[in-house]
């Protein structure tokens, strides 16, 4: 068993990529929730604690950085959101970056990855325009710079590590 290995498949769980980012989420409330299919709207999993305390009638703290789900005007509002994929399953919480692989930002339609070249020296920078390749096999990083640039700027005020 080679550690220096890739332990996931490409698209998988635990990869940078949509079939590993996305993950459905489901809220059954009666009378609160009307039941609908939505695979647009980005939401992301720091979403569950502030959208939990506000059905609780609890405001969440400054410090959370999700969203109440329940509120259609912050998530039509979100613009962006931001992940990373690490080595291990659990981090260290003052310093997860010694097992960091990749970063990730979608924003609208466009999805960056940016590898960390610590750990991922031979990865390029990746941009997907999910709208027209959802499946991620048209790196248009080298074709739109500009994109690369702007998205990056956004990663690196979100997490740099």
């Amino acid at each position: 068993n080679d550690p220096s290995a890739d332990r996931y498949a490409a698209k998988s769980k635990r990869s940078q990529y949509d079939g590993g980012v996305r993950t459905p989420i489901m809220v059954r409330w009666p009378k609160k929730i009307q039941p609908r299919r939505d695979e647009q709207t980005l939401v992301s999993s720091i979403d569950i604690a502030p959208t939990v305390l506000a059905a609780c009638g609890l405001k969440p703290t400054d410090a959370m950085q999700g969203i109440n789900l329940t509120d259609g005007k912050a998530l039509e509002a979100r613009q962006r959101i931001f992940g990373e994929i690490f080595e291990h399953d659990i981090q260290h919480m003052t310093d997860p970056s010694p097992s960091l692989r990749f970063r990730w930002v979608i924003d609208g339609a466009m999805k960056l990855i940016v590898p960390h070249k610590a750990r991922e020296p031979k990865a390029p920078v990746e941009l997907y325009n999910l709208a027209e390749d959802p499946t991620e096999t048209r790196n248009l990083a080298a074709e739109q710079p500009e994109v690369v640039a702007k998205l990056t700027e956004a990663l690196n005020q979100w997490w740099t590590p």
